[in-house]
C-alpha cells in the first residue's frame, strides 16, 4: 500500500488576524497597479467610499489605517493588511485562502502580475 502523499497547507503557521486579512484581500474589489519596484497603488471602493493606498512590498508597509493601526513592527497583531495580501496574491507570491472565493478582479490580476 503506498504512503499518502503529503498535502501542503499554505495557511500553516499563519496567524488568524492575517488570514481574515488574506480572505478579504481576495475577496473584496481592488484595483491595483505598480509604481516601482515593490511599491504598488491599491484603489477600493466607489464614489465616495473609493480610496487609494500605497504598499511598499520592500518595507512591508501600507499607508492604510489597518496598519497604521495594528501592522508597526514589534505590535504583533498583524503581519499584513488587505491591500499587502492583494497584492502579493496578484504576484502569485501567495495564495488566497483555501476557503476564499476570490474575486474575478484577482483572477485578471494573477494572469497580468504573476511572475
Amino acid at each position: 500500500m503506498a504512503a499518502a502523499e503529503p498535502t501542503h497547507d499554505p495557511t500553516a503557521g499563519i496567524d488568524e488576524a492575517t488570514l481574515t486579512r488574506d480572505r478579504r484581500g481576495a475577496e473584496q474589489s481592488m484595483g491595483i497597479w505598480p509604481i516601482a519596484d515593490d511599491l504598488w497603488g491599491v484603489g477600493t471602493g466607489s464614489g465616495e467610499e473609493y480610496s487609494e493606498y500605497l504598499v511598499d512590498l520592500r518595507r512591508g508597509r501600507c499607508t492604510c489605517d489597518d496598519w497604521q493601526y495594528r501592522g508597526e513592527p514589534g505590535s504583533g497583531q498583524i503581519t499584513r493588511c488587505k491591500h499587502a495580501a492583494r497584492i502579493l496574491q496578484a504576484l502569485g507570491r501567495t495564495e488566497p485562502p483555501a476557503d476564499a472565493d476570490p474575486s474575478p478582479e484577482l483572477a485578471a490580476q494573477r494572469t497580468r502580475w504573476s511572475r
